[in-house]
């Protein structure tokens, strides 16, 4: 039941981050042209789209629709072919957990930088999009893993 709503939640945010992001840019745009440069509107549309692409990332991940190279994979008997995805899916998980943890260091370094457009709000909060991102990703991946892993122990 937790798991489903954050995944629903992760979903709204990611496409209402999307939607500000395009806003944001355009905002910016349309003040320029009239005169009336806006400031804040790349600093509001960066923040927006760091955490756009961590959310949507997840969210691709869950309902595997990221892009895959099957070549060798197809060739490969349904056990190796499970196999190999388990293999990958390890490594997925490898570089996620190096990225949860330079994200915490990169999040904890910027503490105390600023937006020049937007003074007050930290950095910190668009660098905090890696490491949770991250763990959101690392979660979705153990649970394909535990999937791929019971698909192939019932494989003949």
């Amino acid at each position: 039941m937790l798991l489903t709503w954050i995944h629903k939640t992760e979903e709204v945010l990611a496409q209402v981050f999307l939607a500000m992001t395009t806003l944001a840019v355009f905002a910016g745009g349309l003040g320029r042209f009239l005169g009336y440069p806006l400031g804040w509107s790349m600093d509001l549309a960066t923040f927006c789209f760091a955490w756009a692409v961590f959310l949507s990332a997840d969210v691709a991940l869950r309902q595997e629709r990221h892009v895959s190279v099957e070549l060798l994979a197809r060739r490969l008997p349904p056990k190796g072919q499970l196999g190999l995805k388990l293999v990958n899916l390890g490594l997925i998980a490898l570089f996620l957990l190096a990225l949860l943890v330079y994200g915490l260091e990169l999040a904890y370094s910027t503490r105390f930088r600023t937006f020049q457009g937007i003074p007050g709000l930290s950095y910190t909060w668009v660098t905090l999009s890696v490491p949770v991102g991250s763990l959101l990703l690392l979660l979705t991946t153990f649970q394909h893993i535990q999937q791929t892993y019971r698909r192939l122990k019932e494989a003949p």
